[in-house]
Order: C-alpha cells, then sequence, then structure tokens
C-alpha cells in the first residue's frame, strides 16, 4: 500500500512538472526581449523576430489569459515591422476570430486594411478593407482615421495637402 501511495505521489510529482510552460518564465522572457529591443537604436531583426515567437507562443499556451490578445497585437504589429506581412495577416485574422468583440479584433482589422494600403500598395483590396472595417466597427476609435484613409486612398501627401487648403479657403 505504501509502494502504491508513494509511485502515485511521485507520478503526479512529475506530471506536473512536465504540465506545460510556465506563465511566469514566458512572461519574463518576452519583458527580457521587450527591454532588450526597446533599449538599441536599431533593434536587432533576430531579437524582434524572437519577440514575435515569444508573444504568439504565450497567446497559444494561455489563449484564455487577458494579455494573450494584447501580446497577439503586438506580434500581428512586430511582423508587420519585419515585413512579414502573411504572418501579420494571420496574426491580425486570430485576434479577430478568437477574441471578437474586443477593442484589440477592431485594431486588427483597421490594421489588415492599412497593410494593404501602406505598405503593400494594393488599393483595391485595402478599399475593401477599410469599407468592411466601417461597416462592423462605425464607432470605433479608428472609425475617423478609415474614414480619412478611405477618402484618400492612392493620393500624394501633396495632394492630401492641397485637398486640406481646398477646404480651408
Amino acid at each position: 500500500m505504501k509502494k502504491n501511495t508513494f509511485l502515485l505521489l511521485f507520478m503526479s510529482l512529475f506530471f506536473a512538472c512536465q504540465s506545460g510552460p510556465d506563465k511566469a518564465e514566458m512572461t519574463k522572457s518576452i519583458q527580457t526581449l521587450e527591454n532588450e529591443i526597446g533599449a538599441a537604436t536599431q533593434p536587432p531583426p533576430d531579437k524582434t523576430e524572437a519577440l514575435q515567437n515569444a508573444l504568439i507562443s504565450y497567446a497559444d499556451a494561455f489563449p484564455e489569459d487577458s494579455n494573450s490578445v494584447k501580446y497577439l497585437s503586438k506580434a500581428g504589429e512586430t511582423a508587420r515591422l519585419l515585413h512579414q506581412y502573411d504572418k501579420a495577416f494571420e496574426i491580425f485574422g486570430k485576434i479577430e476570430k478568437n477574441y471578437p468583440g474586443t477593442k484589440e479584433a477592431a485594431a486588427a482589422m483597421f490594421m489588415k486594411g492599412f497593410t494593404l494600403d501602406n505598405d503593400l500598395k494594393k488599393l483595391d483590396e485595402a478599399k475593401t478593407a477599410y469599407e468592411a472595417f466601417l461597416q462592423k466597427y462605425p464607432n470605433d476609435e479608428f472609425a475617423d482615421d478609415a474614414q480619412f484613409l478611405l477618402q484618400n486612398l492612392g493620393k500624394s501627401p501633396e495632394e492630401i495637402i492641397k485637398g486640406f487648403e481646398k477646404k480651408v479657403q
């Protein structure tokens, strides 16, 4: 009987130690990478990509944690900054699917349009994305931005300034 109890206790401890990622350790790793990147004049791409992977890993390991959607948002923006646009769209889509109704879901939808417009110059797709965003989130904090970008899609900064000057006169 004592052998069985000892064996059961040992197996419980063994499986508890093997039960998955440690939230505190992952958080510490993310904070360390953020600090290193923040301190750098020119953030090294390898550290930035490591941060992106750490953020995604945390969100995958702890999807119900309130930090997960915020971490995914950071990961999406990091992918965009690294010019990993397919990865950014994948992350933004994950936010929209897994965290609907959050401000991050609205921001992710907006960022899809912004990325299509600003980074990829796919104006027709950007127009569709901005219109879909405005349809779904007409009162969001990014709604005015989406409306402005939609009205000025494809215009150069000079053309936008001339448009403002005409309105002022």
